[in-house]
C-alpha cells in the first residue's frame, strides 16, 4: 500500500462506516481509533480484513446476548490482528495476501445506484473503473473528492454557513474530552462528513455500506 494522504483517509473513512454499520448507531471515531486504524494501514493489513473481524466481533456479540454499544474501535483490535494473522498463515500456504471474496463490479455498480440522480455522471464513470480492488480503490478516492467538491460548490452562503456552524457545534461538544491539537485535526474530516450527509453523497469506497448493498435493496416493495 502506497501511503497517500488520501488513501490513508480513505482506508480510515471506509473503516468507520462499517464500525457505524455494524454499531446501528451514529458514531465519530476517536482519535485513539484513528491511530489504530493509521497501524492498521502501515502494517498493509487490507480493508476487506478488518471488515471481516468486525463483523465476526459483532455476531459473536450478538451470539452471547451482549447488551450495550461497543464504544471504541480498539474493542475490536485484537479479533482484526487475529483475522490477519490468519490470513498471513493462509499466505504461507499458496493463498495470496488480499484474496478475499469480493466482486468488484457488483459494489461498483451498487455506489452508482447510492449516487443522487444528479450525480448520473459519476455513476457512469464508477461502473467503468477496471482493475483489481487497491486500484479500483484509489480511483474511488479521487472521484470522492471530486463529489464534495462539487457538492461544496453547489452550497449557498447560508448552507455553507450552516454547514461551520455545525462542525463548530461537534467541535464544541467534544471539546471537554479530546485536547485542542486532536480536535483540529478532526475539522477537515467533521467537515467532509457534514457535507456528505447534506448532500447525499455515499462515500465512495468498495467497503461503504452503500457499495455492499444487494440490488433488490434498492427496488421498491410492491
Amino acid at each position: 500500500m502506497s501511503s497517500t494522504a488520501s488513501e490513508d483517509h480513505a482506508y480510515f473513512q471506509a473503516i468507520e462506516a462499517v464500525f457505524v454499520r455494524l454499531r446501528g448507531t451514529p458514531f465519530l471515531l476517536s482519535p485513539a481509533d484513528w491511530r489504530l486504524a493509521s497501524a492498521w494501514y502501515r502494517e498493509g493489513i487490507p480493508l476487506a480484513v478488518v471488515e471481516a473481524a468486525l463483523e465476526e466481533v459483532f455476531t459473536r456479540r450478538a451470539e452471547r446476548g451482549e447488551v450495550g454499544k461497543v464504544q471504541s474501535l480498539r474493542y475490536c483490535a485484537a479479533a482484526v490482528e487475529a483475522a490477519w494473522s490468519r490470513h498471513l498463515e493462509l499466505q504461507s500456504g499458496g493463498v495470496p495476501v488480499g484474496a478475499v471474496a469480493l466482486v468488484v463490479a457488483d459494489r461498483l455498480a451498487a455506489l452508482a445506484r447510492a449516487l443522487p440522480a444528479t450525480e448520473a455522471g459519476t455513476g457512469s464513470r464508477i461502473r467503468a473503473l477496471a482493475g483489481d480492488a487497491e486500484e479500483v480503490e484509489r480511483r474511488l478516492a479521487a472521484l470522492d473528492r471530486e463529489l464534495l467538491r462539487r457538492a461544496e460548490e453547489r452550497l449557498s452562503p447560508a448552507s455553507r454557513a450552516e454547514l461551520d456552524a455545525r462542525v463548530e457545534e461537534t467541535l464544541a461538544a467534544l471539546g471537554e474530552r479530546l485536547p485542542a491539537p486532536e480536535l483540529e485535526a478532526y475539522r477537515p474530516h467533521l467537515r467532509d462528513r457534514e457535507l456528505r450527509r447534506r448532500a447525499g453523497l455515499p462515500l465512495l469506497s468498495l467497503f461503504a455500506p452503500e457499495a455492499m448493498r444487494p440490488a433488490d435493496a434498492d427496488e421498491p416493495v410492491s
